[in-house]
């Protein structure tokens, strides 16, 4: 039977316990550790001293409103508006081989991410055991697009007797003149914390460390992507073309890899780099992060442990204003994860006792709290509806923190899961 990862062995505060006194620390501090490691290499007794605990529920059982999101049925009338939305999401679920990919047309600014997604879901190149990658460069690709000798303008549509159309292209117009409606696809299975989570291949993610569980493959079925660039490149590009075109909207995603370091007073212990985050001009600090990963989520061990010690490093870099506040008073924060064609909504969760532990060396908790990671998801890029909804969530949190608004629990109670 696999080995379960250590995140998903503890589900709530009775597991951490259980496990802390399985490695035989028990009362861990994040303070008083012998040595630490970077996020993407965390160790098993560093992530218990984070403190963290998994809750997971699959996308269908997201309900905005118990995390204080806003505005989400009026973002995705927003979204019905925008040129070429309605193409787009129709062309979603049409998957199209590699080497027929180009030209791509009649998608306007979705183009690109279509592209990508492509991309993402074909996975047609092997992992990079050499350390060259097998896909074409991204700028050659997008070069090739460009130098089409019959349509000197590759975004606007061919004539259905250009005999040069594509396959692509031809559905596209066939799309755009009979008004085809993809089928709505199945709901996505209910997902928990406990799924097989094959050993980490090195190959797969340098920056991770081998672990000793005995765990068997999923690579046949989702073979990982070559770069998780080209995974970056689609959710950056996503959350940017949703949202930057919405009167109101003032926040930006952008790739920009975001380091939050936590520190001892001047010593540093760990930093923590996200692969980019959101952002308001002019106010410092992320309002979200994101992290993606070229493999399918429960295919490398260390993903929610990374994602767990950056949130803990974004609160301690960036911590809450606490002052005046009383213990229990609890904080949301998101983290946008992306984990080959699928993408996650993680809401973390704390109070002033989790921000004084992580920010004070010198704190001594009485309450014990917990940083409690919601999981939610996940939608995946090759399915209209989820498309359609994941893309309505991004803009109506976008919108949100745009004006200046956070994520806050309706009722100071939690909810149980």
């Amino acid at each position: 039977m696999p080995t379960l990862s250590l995140p998903t062995q503890i589900e709530d505060e009775e597991g951490w316990h259980a496990s802390a006194r399985a490695h035989g620390v028990p009362g861990v501090n994040l303070y008083r550790l012998a040595s630490y490691k970077s996020a993407s290499k965390i160790g098993k007794i560093q992530y218990l001293a984070l403190r963290a605990v998994w809750k997971c529920e699959e996308r269908a059982l997201f309900d905005p409103q118990q995390w204080g999101l806003q505005g989400v049925e009026s973002a995705r009338k927003r979204l019905s508006q925008l040129p070429h939305w309605k193409a787009f999401l129709n062309a979603v679920p049409r998957p199209v081989p590699v080497d027929e990919i180009l030209p791509v047309t009649g998608l306007g600014g979705f183009e690109l991410i279509w592209y990508y997604g492509q991309l993402i879901r074909g996975a047609p190149s092997a992992p990079d055991h050499e350390g060259n990658g097998t896909f074409t460069p991204v700028s050659q690709r997008t070069r090739s697009q460009n130098k089409q000798p019959d349509n000197p303008d590759p975004f606007q549509p061919q004539t259905p007797g250009n005999a040069h159309h594509s396959d692509l292209t031809r559905l596209f117009f066939k799309m755009k003149h009979e008004g085809a409606e993809a089928p709505k696809p199945a709901v996505s299975p209910s997902n928990s914390c406990s799924p097989k989570t094959p050993e980490d291949d090195l190959n797969l993610d340098p920056t991770y460390e081998e672990e000793d569980d005995d765990e068997e493959d999923d690579e046949d079925t989702y073979p990982p992507v070559s770069d998780e660039n080209v995974v970056n490149s689609y959710l950056a590009g996503f959350a940017s073309l949703v949202t930057m075109s919405v009167l109101g909207v003032k926040a930006h995603w952008s790739q920009e890899r975001r380091g939050f370091k936590v520190r001892n007073n001047d010593i540093k212990l760990y930093e923590a780099r996200t692969d980019g985050h959101l952002f308001l001009p002019n106010i410092k600090g992320s309002s979200a992060i994101v992290e993606v990963k070229p493999m399918m989520r429960w295919d490398s061990n260390r993903v929610m442990m990374q994602e767990t010690a950056e949130m803990a490093a974004w609160i301690h870099a960036e911590p809450d204003d606490i002052q005046g506040q009383a213990n229990d008073k609890r904080f949301l924060r998101l983290l946008l994860s992306m984990n080959r064609h699928e993408i996650y909504l993680i809401i973390a969760e704390y109070n002033v006792d989790y921000v004084k532990y992580l920010t004070n060396p010198y704190y001594k908790s009485s309450c014990q709290s917990f940083l409690t990671m919601n999981q939610f998801g996940p939608w995946d890029i090759g399915k209209r509806e989820d498309v359609e909804d994941i893309g309505s969530l991004i803009l109506a949190v976008t919108w949100q923190f745009s004006r200046g608004l956070p994520l806050t629990r309706p009722s100071p109670s939690v909810k149980k899961r």
